[in-house]
């Protein structure tokens, strides 16, 4: 990762290969001014846990579906939360579409929020969110069939944060400026500007300026990325790193696995309560402890990765970081146009399944974020 000396890992840049964006406009998602079937059951490897008590909570709002069929479905208490404290909703329009709501959340995170969403799963499709953020209560979700891009009815999960001293994001909103500040609406940084930069087709890297200042020595902090809009796209972390600012750099792919220029969102987490992530960097080894500057536990303790299988991975916390079932947010890692998603949760763990392009199991490294 870039980054000083104490974090840095080397990085192979993408071939590229020019593409057009699909990206649409939704009727249910309102413009900023300036911009399946049900998984099937795996084993768990966490302990049960009781469900979270009101307000101890990281973030503002998050869900977990459980519907494909057509129509409205209230979400279960368990795996859900809304800050606001009122009713929480899915709405299947046609299928892999969907309108998420939030009841009267907005007018408490206001517009610097961001949203990001997981696939729930053991295919290989993938879910992304249309807007950057939720604005009148609501996001669309779309989901997609990895190699064909056809549109796929899944379950998800999906999270809401507002602005934070101990996080940032970037709506990163004009996929082929050179160089430019995300979007007002959709953006946080508790520590300065930001700026989004434009390396090559599909490659991109967002500057938190003096955020690295609030990473105590070994600490790395964590990253997620989205890709944003109606199109076939998929974006995911390229690599991370800090000196008085951090730098996080996106890589973007069509669903045939080439570069592709699109909007998305970056979302940087510093360690905090409630909450917990860590980098899966080996891909292939049976069993291994993640590396201590990328993981984080507030109740101290490591994190345990094993694969389980060819893209299977089960990842668990040695202590809780929270007591209650919460949810999980991951992101694929590095070159490539791998996606990982998420296919069971727990509230000391997960399991995180990567693919192919096309896909296929596919072994892969990854960020993954559990949290109330």
């Amino acid at each position: 990762m870039r980054t000083t000396a104490l974090f840095r890992l080397l990085f192979v840049p993408a071939a590229l290969f020019a593409i057009a964006c699909d990206d649409s406009t939704s009727p249910f998602e309102p413009l900023d001014a300036d911009e399946g079937t049900p998984p099937a059951q795996e084993e768990a490897v966490f302990d049960e846990a009781a469900p979270l008590v009101a307000g101890s909570r990281w973030a503002d709002g998050y869900l977990m579906t459980d519907i494909s069929n057509t129509g409205t479905a209230v979400l279960n208490p368990i795996y859900s939360y809304n800050r606001s404290g009122g009713p929480m909703t899915v709405t299947k329009v046609t299928t892999g579409r969907y309108v998420v709501r939030f009841g009267g959340l907005s007018a408490l995170v206001g517009t610097k929020n961001t949203v990001h969403v997981t696939s729930f799963g053991v295919d290989g499709t993938y879910c992304k969110p249309v807007g950057a953020r939720l604005a009148g209560d609501t996001v669309e979700v779309r989901c997609f069939a990895g190699g064909t891009g056809t549109a796929t009815n899944s379950v998800f999960t999906l999270l809401v944060s507002g602005k934070r001293d101990d996080r940032a994001f970037a709506m990163a909103h004009q996929p082929t400026a050179a160089d430019y500040s995300p979007a007002t609406a959709g953006s946080w940084n508790p520590t300065g500007p930001m700026r989004v930069r434009r390396y090559g087709v599909g490659q991109y890297g967002v500057t938190f300026t003096g955020l690295g200042a609030r990473l105590a020595t070994g600490i790395g902090g964590h990253a997620q990325v989205n890709a944003v809009g109606t199109g076939k796209v998929h974006c995911k972390v390229g690599e991370w790193g800090s000196g008085s600012d951090v730098f996080v750099d996106v890589r973007c792919y069509t669903s045939a696995g080439s570069p592709a220029d699109a909007k998305f969102t970056v979302f940087f987490a510093l360690p905090a309560p409630l909450m917990g992530y860590a980098w899966a960097d080996q891909p292939t080894s049976a069993s291994y402890r993640a590396y201590s500057v990328y993981s984080w536990s507030p109740a101290g303790g490591g994190v345990l990765i094993t694969r389980q299988g060819t893209g299977v991975y089960a990842v668990q916390w040695d202590q809780p970081p929270f007591t209650g079932y919460g949810t999980v947010q991951v992101t694929a890692w590095g070159d490539g146009s791998a996606h990982c998603k998420l296919s069971v949760l727990g509230g000391r763990g997960a399991v995180v399944r990567c693919f192919a392009i096309n896909g296929v199991p596919m072994d892969s490294y990854y960020t993954v974020l559990i949290h109330s």
